[in-house]
């Protein structure tokens, strides 16, 4: 493959020398002096293309996480529960009672595709599965072919109210599907060498400065490295050098990405553009996730609205006209430049934030309609508790090379039952009964004498 002549229909003959992505990209020396880096099936050899190009905007779905490979994974995997946390990759199967916001989430994917976009909050007690969402949401995501930008708030490092730095948080840890690469530069690599993309992004927006198609018109136009990874850092970062005056368009006014001000619409219209490109990259759209919202109950008076009006305008960019609550003209433009709210065309963007319950929160009901609002109850069913503790034992005898016995089917058996009270009485939250299912086999494989029945007599107490 390297040192192959090929031929490609706008720069003509030249040399591989370099192949990215598993062999899909090559970087080719033309013999007219030029080395860009394009998709092999833009390119043909004795007359022939090489490959047929990849379909467009697939979904693809993967199954869950396979078992651990190795007792050390196993091992690994168990001192997550420990503490009541459910590994990554592991998530999907290991959901308890969340089976009807595990429809609407993949119903909402669908949505945002199809329509345009689609937003969801939820609402709990700390500990009752909020965080493990925003896992089961990403997972969902990445496994029907979403860029995902996950963003975790906090009062003092990343605060509801600044919705920029919302942004840029979620640009710079932008992660993709099949691959371990992260942030907005691998998405416009991948979009920069792609025939009509810029062609079709102009046609899509609608602002007379989109950063968006500006960033990636001289993106695309420069093949120095250094240039590029200055314009993806400013578009998911802000922050703008002299050095991206050389690859700057002609006859364009540099637009700005506003940190402070009434900057709003220009956020929301950034999500939804890269969402748009997204699309143009044969990837479904962004699915932008939001967790700890709850910091929004801690902040001072004047603060909150800052923070409101970020939250609707990105539901607003979501949903646009298949909304009837929130209004475009109740959000204010910049003083130096007018931003539309949203791409409309092309774009697909999904938006789910977290909320815990407090009596400053978020006016969810003023924004959003009811089945778009997930409420985090205290309830379980024994029978996917059951199921659970399966998961666990086989995890936990991994983990510990034994074969499991009568003992721990028993464990599980009688167990299910009093976690499911234990949740359903509000004295364990789903976090409580990860912790408290490993709990229960550790001790089983650390006393082999300890009797079932008094064990289970202990947690019935315990959960009453």
């Amino acid at each position: 493959m390297i040192g192959q002549r090929v031929e490609h229909p706008q720069f003509g003959p030249g040399q591989v020398t370099a192949v990215y992505r598993n062999g899909t990209e090559w970087l080719v020396r033309f013999e007219n002096g030029l080395r860009f880096r394009r998709p092999r099936s833009e390119f043909a050899a004795d007359g022939q293309a090489i490959a047929e190009p990849s379909p467009a905007y697939a979904a693809l779905y993967q199954p869950p996480a396979p078992m651990p490979q190795s007792q050390l994974e196993a091992r690994q995997l168990i001192e997550s529960l420990r503490v009541g946390i459910a590994p990554a990759q592991h998530v999907p199967e290991l959901t308890i009672n969340l089976r009807a916001e595990r429809e609407s989430i993949i119903h909402g994917l669908n949505e945002a595709h199809q329509l345009g976009g689609a937003a969801r909050a939820v609402v709990g007690e700390y500990g009752y599965g909020k965080s493990h969402m925003v896992e089961l949401t990403m997972q969902e995501a990445l496994n029907r072919n979403f860029l995902v930008g996950t963003v975790s708030l906090d009062l003092l490092e990343l605060p509801p109210h600044r919705g920029f730095a919302v942004y840029r948080e979620a640009m710079r840890h932008l992660r993709y599907p099949n691959t371990d690469e992260r942030g907005l530069g691998p998405l416009l690599e991948k979009t920069a060498v792609l025939p009509h993309t810029l062609s079709q992004l102009q046609t899509f927006s609608s602002a007379e400065r989109d950063p968006v198609a500006i960033g990636l018109q001289a993106f695309a136009s420069t093949p120095s490295s250094r240039q590029r990874r200055a314009w993806s850092n400013w578009l998911a970062g802000g922050r703008r050098i002299k050095l991206m005056n050389k690859a700057k368009p002609r006859g364009v006014k540099f637009p700005s990405i506003y940190k402070v001000g009434h900057n709003a619409r220009q956020m929301a219209f950034l999500f939804t553009a890269v969402s748009a490109l997204a699309r143009l990259g044969n990837y479904s759209g962004l699915c932008l996730l939001v967790d700890e919202a709850e910091s929004y109950s801690l902040l001072r008076p004047y603060q909150r609205p800052k923070a409101t009006t970020f939250f609707q305008a990105v539901i607003y960019a979501a949903l646009r006209d298949r909304q009837h609550k929130i209004s475009p003209d109740q959000f204010q433009q910049h003083r130096w430049c007018d931003y539309p709210m949203a791409y409309d065309q092309g774009q697909s963007l999904f938006f789910l934030f977290t909320i815990t319950r407090s009596d400053n929160r978020l006016p969810l009901h003023d924004w959003l309609g009811d089945d778009d609002i997930f409420y985090l109850e205290p309830d379980a069913d024994p029978q996917e508790v059951g199921q659970f503790l399966q998961r666990i034992l086989i995890y936990h005898a991994q983990a510990y090379a034994y074969e499991p016995g009568e003992r721990q089917t028993q464990i599980r058996r009688g167990a299910a039952e009093h976690l499911a009270l234990g949740v359903r009485n509000g004295r364990l939250s789903m976090r409580s009964v990860v912790r408290l299912a490993v709990e229960l086999f550790d001790l089983l494989y650390l006393y082999p004498d300890y009797d079932v029945a008094i064990l289970l007599d202990e947690l019935r107490e315990q959960v009453r």
